[in-house]
């Protein structure tokens, strides 16, 4: 399977904790076992299948236990600093509680291009490189002639488009990422999205009634360019806020976040009951390896 997307960062969002009972409320959510595999094992082989090498985890809660459990792999890596890398994968731990918004600018503070952000609580068998390309073919446009069908269908959209001399990015005003979503019976809990035109246009983080329709799937392409958005531009550098509650619904009132529908396997373990899924889809993806 080949490499689509030349040099993507992604960053996992590996810092929160979840709501389950017990033993389980003080263990990172990267760490819980599902099927006797720590969720990260599962995250880092759907990115290691699909070719996407280049990963910073963004650390908070636990976060020495999850550098311990990866020095494992790593023995010799130096893990005592705030930010460094241990098997490969590059790791910077945050001060304080910096929220999903918040985390994501720290970790993202050195990037240059359009990069991924994946949540560190869920499980799934989504097709990255699927999802990359339809995000890749609705943000690009033909460099000339660009009202000409002919040229259009001609144009070709496999290059990067930084190396492509054919096509061009689509205006920030126009676009500034993507969502992957999923349907789901029961969005209680979660990010309930709402989409027009594979555009998403309302989003609505946690409702407090049970309701079946898009969720949030926790699968972000982003540009920087959303870090020039005039509230995000006053924040401090170490203030915290959560995507969810502060962008999301911005983006999606001016129409600047793509829509992509993942059809297949998908669960999150934020609760108990979500656990017990994503339990059974662990069987499914184990059988299908």
């Amino acid at each position: 399977m080949s490499k689509i997307w030349y040099g993507v960062k992604v960053i996992i969002l590996a810092g929160g904790k979840t709501n389950l009972p017990g033993k389980l409320k003080n263990i990172p959510k990267s760490l819980i076992q599902i099927n006797e595999k720590p969720l990260i094992e599962y995250q880092l082989d759907l990115l290691k299948k699909y070719k996407f090498n280049d990963i910073c985890l963004s650390l908070s809660f636990g976060a020495d236990k999850i550098l311990e459990y990866l020095k494992t792999k790593d023995p010799q890596a130096d893990i005592s600093k705030k930010q460094g890398n241990v098997a490969g994968i590059e790791y910077i731990v945050e001060s304080k509680s910096l929220g999903t918004g918040g985390a994501i600018k720290l970790a993202a503070q050195k990037i240059k291009k359009d990069f991924m952000v994946m949540n560190g609580d869920v499980l799934t068998n989504i097709d990255l490189n699927d999802y990359v390309n339809f995000y890749k073919k609705r943000i690009s446009q033909p460099r000339f002639f660009g009202s000409s069908s002919f040229m259009q269908s001609i144009t070709p959209r496999i290059l990067p488009l930084e190396v492509s001399p054919f096509r061009k990015r689509v205006s920030y005003k126009e676009n500034l990422g993507a969502m992957a979503l999923h349907y789901d019976q029961n969005v209680s809990g979660m990010g309930l999205v709402k989409t027009k035109n594979e555009k998403v246009v309302d989003f609505l983080q946690n409702p407090d009634y049970q309701y079946s329709g898009y969720v949030n799937a926790g699968f972000y392409i982003l540009s920087p360019e959303i870090f020039k958005m005039k509230f995000l531009k006053l924040k401090k550098k170490t203030e915290a806020f959560n995507i969810e509650d502060d962008v999301f619904p911005e983006l999606a009132k001016n129409r600047q976040l793509l829509a992509y529908v993942h059809r297949g396997l998908w669960a999150d373990i934020g609760e108990e009951e979500r656990l017990e899924k994503a339990e059974s889809v662990a069987e499914k993806l184990n059988e299908k390896e």
